[in-house]
């Protein structure tokens, strides 16, 4: 599913809304960064637990993402060659903020 598509299915839910970063559209739950398409690298970033950044590189579905020269340890990139699974990680990406909100 495409991320536009995501987007209007996301914000259905309790709490998600579209914003915008770096002038791009941007999910966000309560205020804090979810997910987002980063056209440059053509995939997905999502916001998980830093373990879990570590755990999507060693597959390699996940690239670090360290767009100025600093490695963000909660946020990954996911290739869209994996476009087909952007459901469940933002949805993984859900559960963290939720997670983190408590």
């Amino acid at each position: 599913m495409h991320f536009d598509e995501l987007i209007n299915k996301f914000i259905q839910k309790n709490g998600v809304e579209q914003s915008t970063m770096m002038k791009t559209p941007c999910l966000r739950y309560q205020g804090d960064f979810m997910a987002m398409m980063f056209e440059k690298e053509d995939s997905l970033i999502i916001k998980v637990s830093p373990h879990r950044v570590d755990e999507l590189i060693a597959e390699g579905k996940g690239m670090e993402f360290n767009y100025t020269k600093k490695r963000f340890k909660e946020w990954v990139l996911i290739p869209l060659e994996y476009e087909d699974e952007y459901e469940s990680y933002i949805d993984e990406a859900l559960s963290y903020a939720k997670e983190k909100k408590k």
